[in-house]
């Protein structure tokens, strides 16, 4: 369609000029001629002119229409390339993880305890293991006479006992012992020795039930 369009635009002054160069010449030519047959020849050249150009036109705008249109007159449409939208494939959910399972701390086992050794009893000396003789009797016939001793400490001292009424019976002290003498008659009896006005039993003596054992034969 370019070179159609070019022969269409450079065919019409073309065939002015022609036009204006053959009147010109003819009016030098045939100056001495009458005006009558100079405008007859005049009509005559447009009239070829005319039938020139047209032909020029007529091949050139047939010949365009022929043409096969060329690519670049595709409609816009056809150049238009859709692009493809990708979309980001959708991840799947994270599933929830289990917790990992602790294992509870292992307690330290509590150490053995150390084996207990006795302490070595320490025997008695033979002072402390040796009873004293408390309680001593005499005489004959109905009645004795009895004499209680007691060899420990204390301000005030005194013998409790059925043969005594359960009253409290003073005893004196003399050197590094206590003691009294009472008339007992024959029988087995419970005392106690009220040391500063607590009843302890006769260390020197059989216990029963907590109390000192007397008997008097």
């Amino acid at each position: 369609m370019g070179a159609s369009q070019a022969l269409d635009e450079g065919s019409i002054p073309f065939a002015r000029f022609s036009i204006l160069t053959v009147i010109i010449m003819t009016i030098e030519n045939e100056g001495k001629k009458s005006s009558k047959e100079m405008w007859l020849f005049l009509i005559f050249l447009d009239i070829i002119a005319l039938g020139v150009l047209g032909f020029f036109i007529y091949t050139s705008f047939f010949s365009g229409l022929n043409t096969p249109m060329q690519d670049d007159r595709k409609p816009i449409l056809e150049e238009v390339v859709v692009a493809e939208i990708k979309l980001p494939a959708a991840e799947p959910e994270a599933k929830p993880q289990p917790k990992p399972v602790v294992a509870p701390e292992e307690k330290p086992k509590p150490a053995a305890p150390a084996p207990v050794v006795a302490a070595p009893v320490e025997k008695p000396s033979v002072q402390a293991a040796e009873k004293k003789q408390s309680v001593f009797v005499s005489g004959t016939g109905a009645t004795r006479k009895v004499t209680f001793k007691y060899y420990g400490d204390g301000k005030q001292v005194a013998v409790i006992g059925g043969f005594t009424m359960r009253r409290p019976v003073a005893m004196k002290k003399t050197g590094n012992e206590w003691a009294t003498t009472l008339v007992i008659y024959p029988g087995e009896y419970k005392y106690m020795y009220v040391v500063d006005g607590k009843e302890i039993a006769d260390p020197n003596a059989k216990t029963e039930d907590g109390k000192s054992v007397l008997i008097v034969k």
